[in-house]
């Protein structure tokens, strides 16, 4: 999505006040676009009537209501859901969670015992749930609390007080079909890209992807069991929900696509290989916390535009897109001569290698 908005030379809703652009969970106001965002492109600053954003990709609260009166008409909003117990295991580990448990905390060297610590977390997680509320995370107290259960949904802007109104909860998600254009579903990420491209009219070009700030192997050396899966899943309930519902509204789209969706995919995949071999030039990781660790791609030499924004890693592309919106006096980076390459080179093929095969 960055990199699509980015080769258009779209405007992004980023918060001036984050390095990174995030707004994670401050609360989105008619008067935001002044208070907190960059201004646009192309648009005079202080111009605040005039401050609608095409594309908004950083973490934050949906809010569809505000999100309309900054964003520019016609805006589709798209989302992507990930079964609750990958989630959650995966959030266990990145927000250190094991944080509130007794005894020692989990490292690399005993990395394996990360299935137990979450066991142990089952033990009592409505008490550990409220001790999340006095850590801290990224500096601010209590962050780490609403990861911690049903975390999608409160994304999705249903705040935690309404979890347990079974009523809410329903209408909530009425209107969460109703509102979104497009739900990814990240277990079946290659068949939502295509649908999505159909759906919005895009080229295969548009969504291919290179995997990266995931998790490697190797930081992941341990097994979750079946039945600490189903544990997971019961505790992030409306997140399960959540995913099942739109889950089957993807495979209802995936039906109607047409006769020739396989093929198309088997093309896809087969295209999304070459990109890796043809854009990358090996690998590097990044440690977050005491057990994330991330893996990212160096871009290959010699290679398309297009592939240096594929392989770079998602903080300098994000860089990228900062920097374009920044006042001229702020942008000082070595990123600059590369930004306005783009329109000179973005439509240069992914790599020589793979002329014929676009």
């Amino acid at each position: 999505m960055n990199r699509f908005g980015y080769q258009r030379n779209l405007s992004f809703v980023l918060n001036r006040k984050r390095s990174n652009g995030h707004l994670v969970y401050t609360t989105l106001k008619r008067d935001s676009p002044k208070k907190i965002f960059l201004k646009p492109l192309n648009v005079t600053a202080g111009d605040y009537s005039n401050y609608k954003y095409d594309m908004i990709t950083v973490h934050v609260q949906y809010n569809r209501e505000i999100m309309d009166t900054f964003m520019k008409p016609d805006t589709r909003y798209i989302t992507i859901l990930r079964d609750p117990s990958a989630q959650f295991e995966s959030a266990f580990v990145h927000f250190q969670f094991d944080g509130v448990l007794p005894g020692k905390k989990t490292s690399r060297k005993n990395i394996e015992t990360v299935a137990t610590k979450i066991q142990e977390w089952f033990l009592a997680p409505k008490i550990y749930l409220e001790k999340l509320k006095e850590l801290k995370w990224e500096g601010e107290k209590g962050l780490r609390y609403f990861y911690a259960q049903n975390n999608q949904i409160f994304d999705l802007g249903l705040h935690v007080d309404l979890h347990e109104n079974k009523t809410a909860v329903e209408n909530y998600i009425d209107k969460l079909e109703k509102e979104l254009d497009m739900v990814i579903i990240s277990e079946y990420i290659e068949e939502s890209l295509l649908v999505l491209k159909k759906q919005f009219c895009w080229s295969l070009e548009d969504v291919l992807f290179i995997s990266k700030n995931q998790r490697s192997e190797k930081a992941k050396n341990y097994t979750v069991s079946l039945a600490l899966k189903q544990k997971m899943r019961e505790w992030n309930a409306i997140d399960y929900k959540l995913y099942q519902i739109f889950n089957e509204t993807l495979w209802k789209k995936i039906n109607s696509y047409g006769p020739g969706f396989y093929d198309e995919l088997k093309l896809y995949r087969k295209l999304l290989k070459e990109t890796f071999l043809n854009c990358t030039h090996g690998s590097y990781y990044k440690s977050l916390g005491r057990l994330f660790q991330n893996i990212n791609y160096k871009p290959a030499n010699n290679t398309g535009w297009v592939c240096q924004l594929l392989a770079e890693s998602k903080s300098n592309l994000m860089k990228r897109v900062r920097i374009r919106q920044m006042p001229p006096k702020k942008n000082a980076s070595s990123l600059e001569e590369a930004d306005h390459l783009v329109n000179e080179t973005k439509a240069a093929p992914l790599a020589a290698k793979r002329k014929s095969v676009t």
